[in-house]
């Protein structure tokens, strides 16, 4: 199969998995080998259809494409897991915390499994299922199952429940932030819920891998100057230097 044939299916194969498909998936749908495969990639990312990640690929930001949660926690989890830890040390016994549906709120979720008399208020799916197995007091924002983004929970009964709670702190994702600080996600209904979550939370903290560094995806979630404390993994929240001051950098 020629190069181009190779980029078309990838494309085919990336619209009908929901956004993002790994290297192997690719070497296995295409019988080629995975330096090709990554050629590949690398041209279609080029030419800006894909971004490449670790492992893998994922559609450009667009309206219609968002990636599963299963595909998400598998992508940059040694970052998360840092981001986790770091996010995890704001956390008090007895908070009221709320996790809006990202993958990395999931991650935080298993750092916060053994803290006493926490209460955790959240749309995510998956977050509600973790934390059945520990003492810690979950809330459902209620809501409907987004038709996208399948661990998540959206509408006016979500916002509601947010807007009828006050939270001692917020943690929450999207998907782009540009170098000069704009927020912003894929999906207008997400954006929605978590505008609730930032109402009612007494500290604001933005989770973000620099894997979505200098990206801007279709709905404006906020700015960075918005928000408490922004946490990335190592030393990548230098890149937001003179913010400081402003917000607390982690």
């Amino acid at each position: 199969m020629l190069s181009k044939e190779r980029e078309q299916e990838i494309m085919n194969i990336l619209k009908s998995t929901g956004g993002f498909v790994t290297v192997k998936q690719l070497c296995s749908a295409l019988f080629a080998s995975e330096s090709s495969i990554r050629r590949d990639l690398k041209s279609l990312e080029e030419k800006g259809l894909i971004k490449r990640s670790y492992g893998g690929a994922s559609l450009r930001n667009s309206l219609s494409n968002i990636v599963t949660f299963n595909h998400r926690t598998r992508q940059n989890v040694n970052q998360k897991l840092d981001i986790a830890k770091k996010a995890a040390a704001l956390v008090n016994d007895g908070d009221i915390v709320f996790l809006d549906q990202s993958s990395t709120a999931f991650y935080l979720a298993t750092e916060l499994m053994n803290k006493s008399s926490l209460t955790v208020v959240t749309n995510n799916i998956e977050i509600l299922m973790l934390l059945s197995g520990s003492s810690v007091n979950v809330v459902s924002s209620g809501g409907f199952l987004s038709s996208e983004n399948r661990n998540c929970l959206i509408g006016g009964n979500a916002q509601r429940t947010f807007e009828n709670v006050f939270a001692d702190v917020m943690f929450f994702s999207v998907k782009a932030l540009t170098d000069d600080g704009i927020i912003s996600d894929c999906s207008s209904e997400e954006v929605s819920v978590r505008n609730s979550m930032l109402k009612n939370a007494r500290k604001k903290v933005l989770l973000c891998d620099s894997s979505k560094f200098g990206e801007r995806a279709s709905f404006k979630q906020g700015e960075l100057s918005d928000v408490d404390c922004f946490i990335s993994e190592g030393a990548e929240t230098k890149k937001f230097a003179r913010f400081e001051g402003k917000i607390e950098l982690l």
